[in-house]
Order: structure tokens, then C-alpha cells, then sequence
């Protein structure tokens, strides 16, 4: 027969996993408070838009493709792509400056982290932008399923794995 839990079951149990719960609550304060700033500020955060855009044009013309960026618009030998505020990695960044802010470790094991995990992740960005221009290139049919589902599942498996080799080699 099942019992109902008592008020010192749920303490003991919040007491077995303070830093559980305490690592959460920090996680989604700061991923809070970084989405409140970046939504509130995000006129100020367009110039990533244009400069993805450009980097993605430097990019596809070093495999020599014919592009034209203007803006934020890039074509890349007559396939055209917008890139938007989810296609400069600030997102994950946010994700994982939060995860990296919420682990119990110094502030210099902190700053490693940020400084080492935020210019990966763009660069795994710019990787998954020129992947994604090619395809559109080569079989537009599954660009989509490609950008939405594979790349987005793909990216969210590096900001987790960025911040494990983070967590196992500066922290420990």
C-alpha cells in the first residue's frame, strides 16, 4: 500500500539534492535573466546578424561559390538565406553561459569556460550554416528537415557536450 509522503520526506529529499536543485534554479535564473536582456536589447544584438551573414559568404566563396551578401541576406550561387536571430548561436551561447554559471566552480574555472565554449559554438554555428548552404545547393527537397530537425538536435548535443568537457577538464 502506497503512503502519501510527508512534509519531512519532501525536506529529506530536498536535503539528499540541494545541489541538484540548486544548480537547476541557478539555470534557469540565469537563462532567465540572459533572455530578458538579449529580447529586451535585441536591436543592439543585429549587427550578429550581419556579421554570421558575411562570415557565411567569406566562407562559401573559399569553396567557390559565387556569393552576394547584403545585410543579413546572403546568396549563395543563386540559393538565398536569411539568417536571423537563431542562426547566430546566441541562443545556445545563453544556454550554455547559464549551464557554465550554475555549476559550483570558481570564477576563473567560470571565465575558461565562457571564453573557451562561446567562440566554439560559433564556430560549430558557421560549420552547420555552410553544411546547411550546400544542401540547399545540392538537394533543397530536405533543407528544411535538414535546418529544423537534424542541425537544431545536433546543436543541442554540442552545447551539452561543450560544457561536459568543460565540467571534466577545467572544473575537475
Amino acid at each position: 500500500m502506497k503512503t502519501n509522503p510527508t512534509k519531512d520526506d519532501l525536506l529529506g529529499y530536498i536535503n539528499q539534492n540541494k545541489d541538484a536543485i540548486k544548480f537547476v534554479t541557478l539555470f534557469i535564473t540565469f537563462c532567465t535573466v540572459f533572455y530578458l536582456f538579449y529580447y529586451y536589447f535585441m536591436d543592439r544584438f543585429v549587427f550578429l546578424n550581419d556579421t554570421t551573414a558575411s562570415l557565411l559568404g567569406f566562407l562559401m566563396r573559399i569553396f567557390g561559390s559565387d556569393v552576394y551578401v547584403n545585410g543579413n541576406n546572403v546568396v549563395v550561387d543563386g540559393f538565398a538565406l536569411k539568417i536571423i536571430e537563431e542562426c547566430t548561436a546566441m541562443f545556445g551561447s545563453i544556454v550554455y553561459v547559464s549551464c557554465v554559471l550554475a555549476y559550483p566552480a570558481d570564477i576563473k574555472k567560470k571565465g575558461i569556460g565562457v571564453a573557451f565554449g562561446v567562440p566554439c559554438l560559433y564556430a560549430i554555428n558557421m560549420v552547420r550554416l555552410v553544411v546547411l548552404a550546400f544542401v540547399g545547393l545540392l538537394n533543397p527537397g530536405i533543407f528544411e528537415y535538414v535546418h529544423t530537425y537534424l542541425w537544431q538536435t545536433i546543436f543541442i548535443a554540442f552545447v551539452i557536450l561543450i560544457w561536459l568537457v568543460w565540467v571534466d577538464r577545467v572544473v575537475k
